[in-house]
């Protein structure tokens, strides 16, 4: 019986052993999951965070499009003024030019006109002239008045 008494205290013993060792694996499980949590929360937190910034930046992104798309038409406004204003100007320069040179072209038509009647004025007189001087005899007529 002291065999059987042996074996038995040997099995206690080992049993006793395997609940220590039992309750380790356990208390190491538990502290595994209790890390495989806090992992899966900082992965989940980090998620939640990558998507934050991914929305945020895309916000950004939609608002700067926006941005550009007004200082886009804005510049475009400003350039349509711009070439307006410059157009309803070279187009008051073109009547300007066209009425200075109306008024010249008027002007140098009267002047003309002028000098022609002086023309015809002249050649006038000098056909008057000759045909007096073929009708009248001037010698005769000279000698009759100094004579």
């Amino acid at each position: 019986m002291a065999s059987a008494e042996q074996d038995c205290i040997e099995i206690k013993v080992d049993v006793g052993i395997l609940k220590n060792q039992v309750a380790m694996l356990t208390q190491l499980c538990n502290k595994m999951d209790a890390v495989i949590d806090r992992l899966m929360e900082n992965q989940n937190k980090m998620s939640d965070d990558i998507y934050d910034d991914m929305e945020k930046k895309k916000q950004d992104t939609v608002a700067d499009i926006k941005e550009l798309h007004s200082r886009i038409t804005t510049v475009d406004r400003n350039l349509s003024d711009k070439i307006e204003l410059t157009e309803r100007r070279i187009m008051d320069e073109i009547k300007s030019l066209r009425t200075d040179i109306n008024e010249h072209n008027k002007k140098e038509d009267n002047e003309l006109k002028k000098i022609l009647e002086w023309k015809w004025a002249v050649a006038g007189g000098i056909v008057v002239f000759a045909w007096l001087l073929s009708h009248v005899n001037i010698l005769s007529s000279l000698g009759k008045v100094f004579g």
